[in-house]
């Protein structure tokens, strides 16, 4: 892992988020400020140890970038509580408690984000596929054990955006040509994840114009998404996302597990086996 694991609510904006000009999903997100939010540790303390397991919490403010140097309660966007469950097994079970800020409008996503090493490429995920799938856009998608590369994840849509996700994900694995690598899944009663996996970063997403402006990052950028917002799409010129797919600005909590992985190791085993007590 390069980067380690941090909120995520931002998304690549899709043509349809920018349906509806200064009522469009876009220009909420950006009027609220949710395309430049920085996350600032308020906390990090070791709540508990024991001879095989540790637990450690992180609190995270997240704060516009361009009003972080005044951090003050009127412009905190969100607060998250993440708990590190560690496992002398090598587990780590990840619990986010998600609590935004009032008056914020639908999100475009709830999750967490980490990067990993570019040569971890080959993915495979239990989940809906083998397509590009998501929340309001998955009929034809059904649920079986797939395989890929990173880059056969991409979907090259003339203008770039949100894309290549994967639905009702129980578990994915990323290695290399060695079998080295990483297991995420969901954990205890937390529901499927939308899941994705780019050597284009959210940002590369959304500053090219064009496909063939693209520029592939130094990793791979992850995310595992408890909610993730419809695409929409009953028109390309207003915000027309269905109710049930928006995401309102309320709590959220969700677990996951990750745990290395060497070339013998079996995502769906790991997947069907249970953490100790």
């Amino acid at each position: 892992m390069k980067r380690g694991i941090l909120p995520s609510f931002w998304r690549a904006p899709t043509d349809n988020d920018k349906g509806g000009l200064s009522e469009s999903y876009l220009s909420q997100w950006k009027a609220a400020h949710l395309d430049d939010i920085l996350f600032l540790t308020e906390s990090c303390s070791i709540q508990n140890k024991a001879d095989h397991q540790v637990e450690v919490k992180v609190v995270y403010l997240g704060v516009p970038r361009s009003e972080s140097s005044h951090l003050k309660e009127s412009n905190r966007l969100f607060r998250v509580d993440i708990g590190y469950t560690i496992y002398g097994s090598g587990d780590i079970v990840v619990v986010c408690d998600v609590k935004p800020t009032s008056g914020l409008p639908p999100l475009p996503r709830v999750g967490v984000e980490f990067h990993l090493d570019k040569s971890m490429d080959q993915i495979k995920w239990y989940g809906k596929g083998p397509f590009e799938c998501y929340p309001d856009r998955k009929e034809a998608a059904h649920v079986a054990i797939y395989g890929k590369t990173v880059c056969e994840m991409h979907v090259p849509y003339i203008v770039p955006g949100e894309s290549g996700g994967r639905a009702e994900v129980r578990w994915m694995t990323l290695q290399n040509s060695q079998g080295t690598g990483i297991y995420a899944s969901t954990y205890d009663s937390s529901p499927p994840v939308q899941m994705s996996a780019s050597f284009c970063s959210t940002k590369e997403l959304e500053r090219a114009t064009h496909n063939e402006e693209l520029v592939g990052g130094d990793d791979i950028e992850v995310h595992l998404d408890h909610k993730h917002m419809g695409l929409g799409g009953d028109d390309s010129w207003s915000p027309c996302v269905h109710e049930e797919y928006l995401i309102p600005a309320v709590p959220y909590s969700f677990s996951i597990r990750l745990r290395a992985l060497t070339a013998v190791s079996s995502g769906l085993d790991i997947y069907r086996s249970q953490l100790p007590n």
